[in-house]
């Protein structure tokens, strides 16, 4: 068994293997975007502050939901005419759900009295499981193809009609 640094980046590429992780990697990255234009929307454009949150949210979701296509979900089929849109779609109403879930959490939590700090990570937490899941099972699920008959075995399907 290899020790050190060499055991560390063995387990480092381990874990990027692993869906959960490479979706919280996104997640986490995701956070300084998302951080950057509620600055933008709030500080520059001197929005209120919950619809600068709002409009935050957006452009900060379809860059998770692009980097998690190409990173997390990167085994995948390409996606071709309309399912990229669909995805998308499926993508926010994962998003809004977990949306939701955290700050169903967090509030339940501030409400019992928990320092708004660690019922932040809980809602944080929270939502992190819940996107994982939704995302997992109706969002990124790979792309329904229709099969096409082969031009031979067309063929041989039309003559046998006519």
């Amino acid at each position: 068994m290899a020790t050190g640094p060499g055991r560390l980046v063995s387990l480092a590429q381990s874990l990027l293997h692993v869906r959960a992780i490479r979706f919280a990697l996104v997640g986490g990255f995701g956070i300084p975007i998302n951080m950057a234009f509620l600055w933008f929307f709030h500080s520059f454009l001197h929005m209120p502050i919950v619809a600068a949150w709002i409009c935050a949210f957006e452009p900060s979701a379809l860059i998770n939901f692009y980097a998690n296509q190409r990173f997390t979900y990167h085994d995948q089929d390409h996606l071709r005419g309309w399912d990229w849109p669909v995805r998308a779609l499926k993508a926010q109403a994962s998003s809004l759900t977990g949306q939701v879930v955290n700050v169903s959490v967090f509030a339940l939590l501030i409400s019992v009295g928990t320092h708004y700090l660690p019922a932040d990570a809980a809602g944080i937490v929270a939502a992190f499981s819940v996107n994982f899941l939704v995302s997992n099972r109706f969002v990124f699920t790979p792309a329904h193809r229709q099969t096409r008959p082969e031009p031979d075995a067309l063929a041989a399907e039309l003559e046998g009609v006519a």
